[in-house]
């Protein structure tokens, strides 16, 4: 008996295979996915396939920041669709906080990829040329285009897309080196493609090294010759380097006029190629050469925090830190308080005390719709940005985290860990150079890290935000007491979107804008603005609770919403114990796990406080108090009803 094959594709437009067995995966037919709304939320559920996808991350993926009234029915509808295309029970799942695609093991294009990625990556160390070939050819052949094309902003998934184009590009290295290697009438089809992407990627050596040999083993030994010196002209005008080994043994191969081919590495040298490494070696050989300057710009019209700003410069310029390593500053607070502006501001500020120069890794703690970096993925991040090719990168996290510490145990370099999810994320990447810096924000306070001087953030003064909605919004004579200051809570990322609004329209008054926010049931909606969200960087951190396997999250994103049940101004463990219908100490817990993702503060033992505008949230979040459980199973066509407490299907 036959039975139905699915299949899933994200490298290119998202796509759907399915149909009955007949044979090999191949025979099943590409089902359409009509519409780019149904393919954005096919694409977004796969991005996170197996967990939770909130109804909030998807609707913020099908019509932005600023989703219509209509956009819940319509969602609906779409994953009604899609459950139809699907027509497999229990594959598309309805939770309390939004749904889960299952998706089973060789289902995913992505997944089969990253399998044959690595069995490529084993061979290529093992000198197993025929077999590098085959299964690069295997990877590659999966690929329909970019990953993820034609899908809007919002969706996100950058990380992803960039680490897969770069194995597409190492997968290509390899095959041509195999090919090489192999030798053959095939040497002479392997030029067009290799002149085409040293045009595409006129900075990287590989395809520059393999199309010079293969110029030169099918005869063309002069043309070999202008490669090398166009390459060595533009890596001198651009970034004032030689061509690195692999290219400088490839023109002593045309230049002898040898027709060596590339040997099987021996299990001394490991992951490193015996011929054709364009890579630095082991000893940081490129490092003094390319000095980082990643930051991103300095935030306009930064204000206030003097004395942490003055505490963390006495900190962060005074390396070594404790134990004589790296001095380490972590911001913590609750969102939008601008841990990652200070950071910034401060980063540049010191920038030219660190002669190695300054790396910046965003590590996606709270990005609504984003899945945080692991500490491996961030690691490799690091490396690369540090000249290490992929191919030198290694696969064991603990190697990766012992090599950057070798590259910047002898420099004197700044890294901005920016938005961390929690200290294990952190760790590995802490370099151990008494001359090295690190600054960290986060919404937790990331306490698990020994040895680092904590700098927890709070909202802005009265007069500090009446300066910042001066500047940023170009109008005079708004000070500390106006209403636009209370009604923001002093947060600096609500006290932006306000004045960006008031920069856009001219005839809004500030004091009519501070009506509206005023009169409104939630000052939520109407401070958003463009890409600045108060509601969505506040809620990712709710979803993310509700989202987890963890019963304490579960239980925190519960014990928000009671609190926006019943508007209470603050909480204690016994009485969210009665809310809830828990013990005490499993109260105390979820209250503290608020207090640790900087939605409460605890003033005092036990008393615990929502911040401002988190009551706000906290209100729109209260019907899931009301029924914790709830699913629905939504209707199909225009029809779908509006779902039930908790807004789901």
């Amino acid at each position: 008996m036959t039975r139905r094959v699915l299949r899933f594709g994200l490298l290119g437009t998202p796509v759907l295979y399915g149909g009955e067995r007949a044979g090999e995966e191949g025979d099943a037919p590409i089902l359409t996915v009509t519409g780019p709304k149904l393919r954005t939320l096919l694409a977004v559920l796969l991005l996170d396939a197996g967990r939770v996808v909130s109804v909030e991350a998807l609707k913020e993926a099908l019509w932005g920041a600023t989703p219509p009234l209509s956009a819940l029915p319509s969602l609906h509808n779409h994953v009604a669709r899609l459950r139809r295309l699907l027509d497999e029970p229990g594959r598309l799942v309805t939770v309390p906080t939004g749904y889960v695609l299952r998706v089973d093991e060789g289902e995913l294009d992505v997944q089969v990829f990253d399998v044959h990625t690595a069995a490529a990556r084993a061979a290529y160390v093992q000198g197993d040329w025929e077999r590098v070939r085959r299964v690069c050819e295997g990877a590659l052949a999966l690929w329909r285009g970019s990953p993820l094309a034609g899908l809007p902003q919002e969706v996100g998934g950058y990380v992803l897309v960039r680490r897969l184009e770069e194995a597409r590009l190492l997968l290509l290295e390899w095959r041509h080196d195999a090919e090489l290697a192999l030798g053959g009438d095939r040497l002479a089809d392997l030029v067009p493609e290799l002149a085409a992407l040293a045009a595409e990627h006129p900075l990287r050596e590989a395809y520059h090294r393999q199309l010079m040999l293969a110029l030169h083993r099918t005869g063309r030994q002069a043309e070999a010759l202008v490669v090398h010196r166009d390459l060595r002209a533009r890596l001198a005008d651009e970034l004032g380097v030689e061509p690195g080994r692999g290219v400088r043994e490839a023109h002593v191969e045309v230049l002898r006029g040898s027709g060596a081919r590339p040997q099987r590495p021996n299990r001394s040298e490991g992951a490193d190629r015996s011929e054709g490494a364009d890579r630095p070696d082991r000893s940081g050989e490129r490092m003094g050469r390319v000095r980082p300057a990643q930051l991103p710009p300095s935030p306009a019209w930064f204000t206030g925090r003097t004395g942490v700003r003055k505490d963390m410069r006495r900190v962060l310029a005074g390396v070594p830190g404790a134990g004589g390593g790296a001095a380490v500053v972590v911001l913590s607070g609750t969102a939008g308080v601008g841990k990652s502006a200070l950071a910034l501001h401060v980063a540049h500020s010191l920038a030219e005390r660190f002669s190695g120069g300054q790396l910046y890794v965003a590590l996606q703690g709270a990005v609504p719709g984003t899945v945080p970096l692991t500490a491996a993925q961030a690691l490799t991040v690091l490396l690369r940005d540090l000249g290490v090719s992929p191919c030198d990168i290694p696969d064991h996290p603990e190697a990766a985290a012992a090599l950057l510490r070798s590259l910047l145990a002898p420099t004197r370099t700044l890294l901005v860990l920016d938005d961390a999810a929690s200290a294990a994320q952190v760790r590995p990447l802490l370099p151990a150079g008494g001359g090295c810096a690190v600054i960290v924000t986060s919404r937790s306070p990331l306490t698990a890290l020994d040895g680092v001087a904590r700098f927890p953030l709070g909202p802005l003064t009265g007069e500090e935000s009446a300066e910042l909605l001066r500047a940023a919004s170009g109008r005079d004579g708004l000070a500390a007491g106006h209403p636009l200051v209370a009604l923001t809570g002093r947060l600096p990322l609500a006290l932006r979107v306000v004045a960006a609004r008031l920069a856009a329209r001219a005839a809004l008054t500030p004091d009519a804008l501070a009506g509206q926010l005023a009169a409104a049931g939630s000052r939520l909606p109407h401070l958003e603005y463009d890409d600045l969200s108060v509601r969505r960087s506040l809620a990712v951190t709710h979803d993310a609770l509700a989202a987890s396997e963890r019963r304490v999250d579960r239980d925190a994103a519960l014990a928000l919403c009671h609190l926006g049940a019943h508007d209470l101004p603050y909480c204690t463990a016994p009485v969210l114990a009665r809310l809830a219908g828990i013990d005490e100490v499993r109260a105390e817990a979820a209250l503290d796990r608020l207090v640790d993702v900087a939605l409460l503060e605890e003033t005092a033992y036990g008393h615990y406080v929502p911040y401002e505008l988190v009551r706000d949230l906290a209100r729109e979040r209260a019907p899931r108090a009301a029924t914790p459980g709830a699913e629905g199973d939504g209707g199909e066509g225009d029809g779908d009803r509006a779902g039930n407490g908790n807004g789901q299907v």
